[in-house]
């Protein structure tokens, strides 16, 4: 091995602090988070040097994402199966899993000890087995995608010189080229920066460089003027408007006052709103930014398809309970409202990921919780698939967590939680958006396997340095100097 083989930086697989996808600051980066990162950079040099690969190479392949998930779980303390196997693998635990014991979450928390990432000792030596296990063929519709973000660190000298439009190549590369979604939905900001006009030129660049329709788009709604009604009538007159996209500040969508907005777009035959819902505000029942009003306007109109996008998660609140009615915050919210207003399984409601699970997979504990009551309480036919990309990094990533993940056979039997089964995953992952945009998952399938994109993505998966490609870190602030530095560098956007 050359010593110019090793390069000094090599980009992470996942990152292993917290991000941010601009709307809110990120928590403060923990010593879990450190310790987690230090455990697999060493783990990387140890498995890379017996392998006989460069660092890079192992990162780059399969391997790379398994052991990134393996040590997420070493160090969270959720896996004796994963250390049962580890010594088959060739891994010393001196050099890994010397984890300090108040790191490693409480026992309460990790009922069984196993919560997290399947995966199995031997796919971090195999790039065939790790594959099998991060890697699938579903088809992927990513409900909440976004083009604008600076690059970091958003101080005024390095933005104010810098568009901040995502050049639509590299959009295409990171969003479609190098993870494996097929549709990816474009949505928009509470300032509604970009304008549709230009969200929908961003459309017609991707679908003009790939040569197939990949990415639908949201109509921003931010008042219930009645200029805003008639400015829907409009967007949906001259643009592909898939869904309208609503903040808080929109006011509540069960108010007398936001009946003229769901009868326009009755009117206009565009039934899906998709409104923000967590990441904001206090994380209560009743504040704005709860769901509550989402499930009940959903209720009144069971015509309209409601997406809580967020699903009420909050990250200043934890998630690893059961479902607590007495003091519903968090993802309780949902489920306290689908309760109170009977909205059942087979309703008008839907979950999306967005954000809440690349928070959620940094802690299994947490993930098993969370997902497992998403399931139980809402099922699996009303969760969508979102990963807030770009502002939360490339979106593979948190698609190869996802296939990982397991919620354990002991929190299924303490909490009724059911299983996350492949087929339940793929559902997940994009046949339920398709049902609610309105997508024919095979057809498009076969349309989108002989693009342009198509044909980039084989040539990437074969040698990933053929498609130059930006840098994986996210594009939204990882700390809260870099929160408040993009909130004063968005503010002059406005």
């Amino acid at each position: 091995m050359k010593k110019s083989d090793f390069d000094s930086e090599p980009e992470l697989p996942l990152e292993f602090g917290p991000s941010s996808n601009g709307e809110v600051a990120p928590p403060p980066r923990t010593r879990r988070d450190d310790i987690t990162e230090q455990t697999y950079r060493r783990l990387v040099d140890e498995k890379s040097q017996r392998l006989g690969m460069s660092r890079r190479d192992y990162l780059e392949s399969a391997c790379g994402m398994a052991a990134a998930l393996f040590v997420v779980n070493q160090v969270a303390g959720c896996s004796d199966r994963g250390q049962s196997t580890a010594g088959g693998a060739g891994f010393s635990r001196d050099a890994g899993f010397d984890v300090p014991r108040d790191v490693s979450g409480s026992e309460a928390a990790l009922i069984g000890r196993d919560a997290g990432f399947d995966i199995p000792g031997d796919a971090l030596d195999d790039p065939d087995r790790a594959s099998a296990v991060v890697g699938g063929d579903e088809f992927i519709f990513d409900v909440q995608v976004h083009n604008t973000a600076p690059r970091p660190p958003w101080t005024a000298s390095v933005c104010a010189n810098r568009d901040p439009m995502i050049c639509p190549t590299d959009f295409m590369r990171e969003v479609f080229v190098a993870s494996d979604n097929m549709v990816a939905c474009l949505s928009g900001f509470p300032n509604d920066t970009p304008a549709i006009e230009t969200r929908a030129r961003f459309k017609e660049l991707l679908d003009m460089l790939g040569g197939s329709p990949r990415l639908l788009m949201h109509a921003n709604v931010l008042t219930a003027t009645a200029a805003s009604l008639d400015t829907m009538a409009r967007n949906a007159q001259m643009y592909p408007v898939a869904a309208w996209k609503t903040y808080p500040a929109l006011g509540r969508l069960d108010s007398p006052a936001l009946m003229p907005f769901l009868a326009r777009a009755r009117a206009l035959d565009i039934k899906v709103i998709a409104s923000h819902r967590g990441l904001g505000g206090q994380p209560t029942y009743m504040d704005d930014y709860s769901p509550r009003d989402m499930v009940a306007a959903a209720k009144m109109n069971p015509d309209i398809t409601f997406l809580v996008y967020h699903s009420g998660y909050d990250a200043t609140t934890r998630e690893d309970h059961p479902f607590n009615m007495a003091n519903p915050v968090g993802l309780d919210r949902l489920f306290a409202a689908l309760e109170e207003f009977g909205v059942g399984k087979d309703g008008n409601i839907y979950a999306e990921l967005g954000s809440t699970w690349d928070n959620l997979r940094r802690d299994p504990a947490q993930a098993a919780h969370g997902l497992g009551k998403l399931l139980k309480y809402l099922g699996p036919d009303r969760i969508v698939w979102g990963t807030d990309s770009v502002l939360t990094g490339r979106p593979q990533a948190q698609i190869e967590a996802f296939r990982a993940f397991q919620i354990p056979q002991a929190m299924q039997e303490m909490f009724g939680y059911p299983a996350l089964t492949p087929e339940v995953k793929r559902k997940i992952l994009g046949l339920n958006a398709a049902r609610v945009y309105g997508v024919d998952p095979a057809a498009l399938r076969l349309k989108l396997t002989g693009d342009d994109i198509a044909r980039v993505k084989l040539a990437y998966r074969d040698d990933p340095r053929s498609v130059p490609m930006p840098r994986r870190r996210p594009h939204g602030p990882r700390t809260r100097r870099e929160y408040l530095a993009f909130l004063r560098w968005s503010g002059e956007r406005v």
